[in-house]
């Protein structure tokens, strides 16, 4: 793993942010989410929202991604490669 750059904490916080939404619309759309008795419109309705909630939180973290790997010259593909050390604040990327 090679260290790129430590990162703000205005950075760590929006990776925290954006992972915390990513795993709490997670959590909403499993199958016990809503009550089976709930009126079955009730229940579409949440998990239509429940999925428009996790693509919303998915694209919030890739998008956090994406701009960490543009700003230290990695091309968008490089952005999986990249890590978090949140001990340290640092960047790290997988080579």
């Amino acid at each position: 793993m090679r260290t790129l750059a430590l990162l703000t904490k205005d950075d760590i916080r929006d990776l925290e942010v954006a992972s915390n939404k990513v795993l709490c619309a997670r959590q909403a759309m499993r199958p016990g989410a809503v009550p089976a008795y709930a009126p079955l419109q009730a229940r579409d309705k949440f998990f239509r929202e429940a999925i428009f909630a996790s693509a919303d939180a998915e694209y919030l973290q890739n998008s956090f991604w994406r701009e960490l790997a543009r700003r230290f010259g990695l091309s968008d593909g490089d952005s999986g490669k990249l890590y978090v050390d949140f001990n340290t604040k640092e960047l790290l990327m997988n080579e």
